[in-house]
């Protein structure tokens, strides 16, 4: 019997770049860090902190690796929020009985165009009055990947698969 636990928490990130007539192009995977106003997040949660969820993902340019002290991106150019979470679908449970919650949203053509490098999710107060806006809400994560040249001729599914 397992008498210790540990709060591995990790996630990955997969890119899947398409065409205009919906052909994957490309697909990139890479893990994530989970940042230190993440672990806030989640630790706010636990003693009643009034905590907004993670509804944004944001993309950018920025190369730096990740420092677990980043509370942005490098080079934020584009934020969009996350299509709905169904529970009933996109929480599961894994293999090793873990927890997993899959996010995503696609970036149409006109947006985040950019050679982007950086990503990242957050949480954005609902009552803030444009929470498009860049550098709101707190940052769960950050990864950085090699780059993705995204123009108007591709759309960018974004699939955040984070693992509790």
């Amino acid at each position: 019997m397992k008498t210790t636990e540990t709060m591995d928490i990790r996630g990955f990130l997969t890119m899947e770049l398409h065409d205009r007539e919906g052909a994957e192009i490309r697909r990139i995977t890479a893990k994530n860090s989970i940042v230190l106003s993440g672990h806030s997040l989640i630790a706010n949660m636990f003693v009643g902190i009034k905590t907004d969820p993670v509804s944004h993902i944001a993309v950018g340019t920025g190369t730096d690796a990740v420092d677990p002290s980043d509370i942005k991106l490098k080079n934020e150019i584009f934020r969009k929020a996350i299509n709905p979470v169904d529970a009933t679908v996109d929480l599961t449970i894994t293999d090793d009985n873990r927890r997993k919650v899959t996010v995503k949203t696609e970036l149409k053509s006109a947006e985040g165009n950019g050679e982007l490098t950086e990503a990242a999710l957050f949480s954005v107060n609902p009552a803030d009055p444009n929470p498009a806006l860049m550098n709101n809400g707190v940052m769960y994560n950050r990864v950085v990947f090699p780059k993705v040249t995204k123009t108007t001729d591709f759309t960018l599914t974004l699939i955040w698969e984070i693992i509790f």
